[in-house]
């Protein structure tokens, strides 16, 4: 496990010590007889504790062993080694499976049937039934902007539409635990942040939600807690804003393109300087020494774009912690 992982966690332990976990895993390893005397790793020595009542997110590239993790904690395969618990319970045990709901990545559902009907099936697994279950529906048909295009056919949804109700199937038996598989996949502007304020809302009431998605943007303003894989492995993990703010917090002044007189007045207190096109971002490490720069800046007539804490996107995050990995085989 890299240095920056441990160190995270073992911060963490006696924060967590009291805290319920809604997933734990220790040491989960996944190896795939692939023939010919070959093996691929799904994931190796996962370790992995998901607090009840937040979201996570699981990242990395295809082939980092996303989906590979997933099936493992619903229990649809088996590890190698290693254990796992979902819900107190060992991995893929019926006792937790019933607290559970599923949202695969490009679900399929049968042609013929409309919104209610397909929910109405899924409930019936659950033991559901009569008007109970018919102000479900129509309370998560509502929840996804689905009731009024109720009697519409599965083979008539567009790509949204099919997503918007595969989330709502996802949440049929009211689960305490939701695993979302690329839950904004094929959805326009509006209907992704329709789909994240239902996430949102889903934490609110004490619910987790487990992510997994490669769409960064997406998962950066949503997520508690973020876990990064590369090649099978655990390669940094931790809280966004932890995550963001890197090993040490800076401060950053950005100036649209400053004079080399001025440059030359700022840049002695500063640690670093770099341009981006026309912008020019000095970082310090003292917060009254960026700010002190900025005020001389727009004193001597520069131009100050912003100042304040340096932040990292998530997309800069996980560049660093994968580097430019190139994988070829599909995300197992």
């Amino acid at each position: 496990m890299p240095a920056g992982v441990q160190s995270r966690r073992a911060a963490r332990v006696r924060e967590v010590a009291d805290i319920a976990l809604a997933i734990r895993t220790e040491n989960l390893t996944k190896i795939y007889d692939v023939g010919w005397g070959r093996q691929h790793v799904g994931i190796e020595e996962l370790n992995l504790e998901v607090e009840t009542g937040q979201i996570f997110g699981l990242v990395g590239p295809n082939g980092s062993g996303k989906t590979t993790t997933l099936k493992l904690l619903l229990g649809l395969i088996f590890p190698t080694s290693g254990a796992g618990e979902v819900l107190g319970e060992p991995m893929g045990d019926p006792r937790s499976k019933n607290r559970v709901g599923y949202l695969p990545e490009g679900p399929y559902f049968y042609e013929h049937l409309n919104a209610p009907e397909l929910l109405r099936m899924y409930g019936s697994l659950f033991g559901m039934g009569g008007a109970a279950l018919d102000a479900r529906i129509q309370e998560l048909l509502e929840l996804v902007d689905m009731w009024d295009r109720r009697d519409y056919r599965i083979a008539d949804y567009s790509r949204g539409m099919l997503q918007r109700v595969g989330v709502a199937q996802s949440l049929i038996n009211n689960p305490d635990l939701l695993f979302f598989d690329e839950p904004t996949s094929g959805l326009d502007p509006i209907g992704a942040k329709d789909i994240r304020e239902v996430i949102l809302r889903l934490r609110g009431e004490g619910k987790t939600v487990f992510l997994c998605s490669h769409l960064l943007k997406e998962m950066e303003p949503i997520c508690d807690n973020i876990a990064i894989l590369s090649r099978g492995r655990l390669v940094t993990e931790g809280s966004v804003a932890e995550l963001l703010r890197g090993d040490r917090l800076r401060y950053r002044l950005e100036l649209r393109e400053p004079d080399e007189e001025l440059l030359a007045k700022l840049q002695g207190n500063a640690e670093e300087v770099l341009w981006l096109e026309e912008t020019c971002r000095l970082l310090f490490a003292d917060r009254q020494a960026a700010f002190d720069a900025a005020a001389q800046a727009e004193d001597e007539g520069g131009y100050v774009l912003a100042a304040g804490p340096d932040r990292r996107t998530l997309e800069e995050v996980f560049i660093d912690a994968v580097g430019e990995v190139s994988v070829d085989a599909s995300d197992l």
